[in-house]
């Protein structure tokens, strides 16, 4: 009986050691994982050292990807199923005349702001543009406020209320989305030193 006795509590003990064993390896490999998460998230650009977030929400750079190309291709229909007010492109004449000048949008980042509510979101897209009869493609920024809407994302196009406008404003004003401004501001500079091309179609635009 003592020998049964002693065989059990070994098993036992032998038992324990190989949970805590599987415990510590279990939260090694946790660590690892959170490790290593970071680690992707820092290579794709999603990080939270800065007040925005890179290209974190897929569908909602699909949107705007979308929206712009339509925007250069003057695509009527297209950019009415992106919006929440299609009627204002209803009169496609002040796009016409813009989509002869800015021809393409490429190499589009999403910097992303937390909008007012959980279903609305800031969106500073970063993209290069492509201007006729100019070879340099400068950098621009484009703000959005995007809306989930019956599981769709749109780009509120229509007039934003005081409280929604003054949110935007505050969040412009951040230090991090100040230097988004700052890097176009100087990528254009610098391209419009050596275009003159660039800089003759600035100088026609600012003034």
């Amino acid at each position: 009986m003592a020998r049964d006795r002693k065989k059990e509590l070994k098993h036992r003990y032998i038992l324990i050691v190989v949970w805590v064993l599987f415990l510590a390896v279990l939260g090694g490999f946790g660590y690892f994982a959170f490790k290593k998460k970071a680690v992707v998230k820092e290579d794709l650009g999603i990080t939270s050292r800065f007040s925005y977030q890179t290209n974190a929400n897929p569908d909602i750079n699909a949107l705007i990807t979308i929206y712009l190309h339509a925007l250069s291709s003057c695509d009527q229909e297209i950019l009415k199923s992106c919006v929440t007010d299609p009627s204002q492109f209803d009169d496609m004449t002040p796009y016409q005349s813009q989509s002869m000048i800015i021809t393409a949008y490429n190499n589009i980042n999403c910097y992303t702001v937390k909008g007012l509510d959980d279903d609305s979101t800031i969106v500073y897209a970063v993209t290069n543009i492509s201007i006729i009869n100019v070879e340099s493609t400068p950098l621009d920024i484009m703000r959005f406020y995007v809306v989930k809407k019956d599981g769709q994302y749109l780009i509120d196009n229509s007039v934003l209320s005081n409280k929604v406008q003054k949110y935007m404003d505050k969040a412009n004003k951040d230090k991090d989305i100040q230097e988004l401004y700052e890097i176009v501001d100087k990528d254009e500079k610098e391209k419009a030193e050596q275009d003159p091309a660039l800089k003759e179609f600035l100088e026609r635009l600012y003034n």
